[in-house]
């Protein structure tokens, strides 16, 4: 697992991993034609009777902004469109179902000693919660309790949840492109004991290093550059397999139901911002298939 794959988890599941070393490889995600610098795309032509719009989306922003194109976007369209439908009244209780290892694993029975005591008193310092209350849970729940800190706000918010409020002021049904037990799927094929050594990583080496990732990525963000994005993604590599399964598939996976979405009605569809560049981002996967995407500015 590399370095940087911290800030991919963030475009999947809202998490932040930290980072950890691994071997360079290259990601195959980088060959298509750089991208204009926005986060609002419009997708027409190819049968699609009125346009839909696309938008990266962040997990976790100290600055999200409601801005005239978001407005106008959300104006012409008529449903919105997110990774997961989080409207939907089993989403806490089947991901508590999901949340727990199977096989009687634990955390401390997949860790040695020295580890186990450097990520509890980290996890205690950051958060003040005895780390023993996670010793069955996965992982992810570690990171998911974890990911608040690394913001520099204490008023952070995700794009997804302020969207959510403007669909349910404009009465509008809310789409998932996939179930939660979709994403836990994809989540768990990255070995435990490769999670948690991340963890381990994130607490040797501190918190503040993973508010400065943190920050770089929102820089690129706030500018809009995808392609920045991207490259905090790709300058340490990204093994073929992790780049594989937590966003190509998902990309490919997202096409059709984005397909068949767009023609039945106009849309506004947000996913986590890496999932727009690239050769396998959605933006490109779009105009293979016909369609007319184009920045918004």
């Amino acid at each position: 697992m590399n370095k940087k794959l911290s800030l991919l988890v963030l475009s999947v599941l809202a998490l932040f991993i930290s980072s950890c070393n691994s071997s360079k490889s290259a990601s195959k995600s980088t060959a298509a034609p750089k991208l204009e610098n926005s986060l609002l795309w419009k997708i027409s032509g190819n049968g699609i009777e009125k346009p839909s719009y696309l938008y990266g989306t962040i997990h976790l922003t100290c600055d999200y902004k409601y801005t005239d194109k978001l407005k106008k976007a959300f104006d012409e369209t008529d449903r919105l469109v997110l990774e997961i439908d989080m409207t939907d009244p089993k989403l806490q209780a089947n991901m508590m179902k999901l949340i727990f290892m199977k096989e009687g694993k634990t955390i401390q029975g997949l860790m040695n000693e020295e580890d186990y005591q450097t990520l509890s008193d980290f996890f205690k310092e950051q958060v003040g919660i005895n780390l023993k209350m996670f010793n069955t849970m996965k992982p992810f729940a570690i990171t998911a309790t974890l990911t608040s800190k690394m913001a520099v706000c204490d008023n952070g918010t995700a794009y997804e949840t302020e969207f959510m409020k403007i669909a349910k002021e404009q009465e509008e049904d809310v789409i998932g492109l996939e179930t939660i037990e979709d994403q836990m799927n994809v989540f768990d094929k990255i070995p435990y004991e490769e999670q948690l050594k991340s963890l381990v990583e994130m607490a040797t080496t501190g918190m503040e290093e993973s508010k400065k990732s943190f920050e770089e990525m929102t820089k690129y963000y706030n500018a809009e550059d995808l392609e920045g994005l991207l490259s905090v993604m790709t300058e340490q590599g990204l093994e073929a397999d992790f780049q594989e399964s937590l966003v190509d598939q998902r990309n490919r996976n997202w096409i059709p139901l984005i397909e068949n979405i767009t023609k039945e009605a106009p849309a506004f569809i947000g996913v986590g911002a890496l999932h727009l560049p690239g050769e396998q981002g959605v933006i490109n996967l779009l105009r293979k298939q016909g369609y007319t995407v184009e920045p918004v500015y």
